[in-house]
């Protein structure tokens, strides 16, 4: 069962572990595609009053798209642009707070010794694993492990969970 929950972490991406071009690339993505939904949305809305067919189905199919030469063409690209701002600042947002913790995580690195850094890039690698799976990984005697494990412990590094007669361990959640 452990076995195919990680083949399942390895399948899923992780937008946030992507580089920064490819980040602003897909922020400028969500915003194009929220200023469309957000202008067909509304376009029925400031629908003006009766209108030949073909004026109506124009209208309804974008041609007012960035126009701004009347007031009901105006009002909606102005609600577009302001969705798709919000929603692309809301990406941003998202996107980019996780560099900040990785910045804080490799300030800490280098503050650790040499098995405390192996120890914390097998758990981040991992997300969570068992203590003895750590152990068989790095190879490392039962007591290395466990000494190093409770001295990121009580730093607050790491987190461990007693399963049985062996412990959970996981990075310690930040705030």
């Amino acid at each position: 069962m452990e076995k195919l929950l990680e083949v399942y972490r390895m399948k899923k991406i992780n937008v946030t572990k992507l580089d920064k071009v490819t980040k602003i690339l897909l922020i400028l993505l969500v915003g194009v595609v929220f200023y469309f939904a957000a202008f067909f949305i509304v376009t029925p809305f400031f629908a003006t009053g009766p209108a030949p067919a073909m004026g109506m189905m124009g209208q309804m199919m974008g041609s007012g798209i960035m126009n701004f030469s009347s007031s009901s063409s105006a009002s909606m690209n102005l609600i577009s642009l302001i969705a798709a701002i919000v929603a692309a600042l809301v990406v941003s947002f998202y996107l980019f707070k996780h560099d900040a913790k990785e910045q804080e995580y490799s300030i800490i690195k280098r503050a650790l010794s040499e098995d405390e850094n192996a120890i914390l890039d097998v758990i981040k690698k991992a997300g969570e694993i068992t203590q003895d799976s750590l152990r068989f990984r790095l190879n490392w005697s039962k007591a290395k492990v466990s000494t190093i494990l409770t001295n990121l412990d009580k730093i607050g590094l790491i987190q461990r969970e007693r399963i049985g007669k062996t412990y959970k361990v996981y990075l310690q959640k930040q705030e």
